[in-house]
């Protein structure tokens, strides 16, 4: 994928950007190629109800595309752009200079979305190692087993997982089959915990993705 690149006064010679929005949206391990420009992807303005068509439909265009291949399907990170037809003549030097500041402000707010979504799917490939290694035998393959008298992990937000995991390392928490953790939680660090979790988040995202499919089905 090409950086984003962030655009300066001083390269805008047509003025485009001034009459541009651009928001990024992305699909998570989608498993066919065929069908991704008729599937709702989720964030920005697609709002996980809107397809690449979708938003060609109302005027948006493809300005950019990551596809990453995964284990369990395809990543894809669309950035799209929406042309606004307006003349530079018809507004006055002052709103024109707002204007290209408040696109600047939106592409930079899109840049920092697109590099928040990669390090989130780093995170959750680094975080399915770790979950497959120490976790799943345990707590499932899809995180949604409860183990003895402990809630299942994909029920936790990151706060209670990053508590419960603490505990075990303080030796706060020694109840039922807590002395199986403990060696675990011992050997992880705040990034192999937030790795777990943003995996979990993903079998989550992938559960849900699944029930709304067959709801629709019926």
């Amino acid at each position: 994928m090409r950086l984003l690149t962030t655009v300066t006064l001083s390269s805008i010679a047509t003025l485009s950007i001034a009459f541009a929005q651009t928001t990024m949206c992305f699909k998570e391990n989608h498993k066919s190629m065929a069908t991704i420009e008729t599937t709702p992807l989720d964030g920005g303005a697609c709002g996980s109800t809107k397809s690449v068509q979708d938003m060609k439909k109302e005027g948006w265009s493809i300005d950019d595309i990551n596809i990453q291949k995964t284990n369990s399907g395809t990543n894809y990170i669309y950035i799209f752009k929406k042309d606004m037809h307006q003349q530079a003549s018809s507004i006055s030097e002052e709103k024109l200079e707002q204007r290209i500041l408040q696109r600047l402000e939106e592409r930079k707010k899109v840049e920092i979305e697109v590099k928040k979504e990669q390090a989130r799917q780093r995170m959750s490939r680094s975080g399915k190692k770790l979950y497959i290694d120490k976790c799943q035998s345990c707590h499932g393959e899809k995180a949604d087993e409860e183990y003895g008298t402990s809630r299942a992990l994909i029920a936790l937000d990151l706060e209670e997982f990053q508590t419960t995991l603490r505990d075990y390392m303080l030796g706060e928490y020694d109840r039922g089959q807590a002395f199986r953790m403990i060696p675990y939680a011992n050997i992880m660090d705040s990034g192999d915990i937030k790795n777990v979790y943003s995996y979990i988040q993903a079998l989550k995202d992938e559960k849900k993705e699944k029930q709304e499919k067959t709801e629709e089905s019926k």
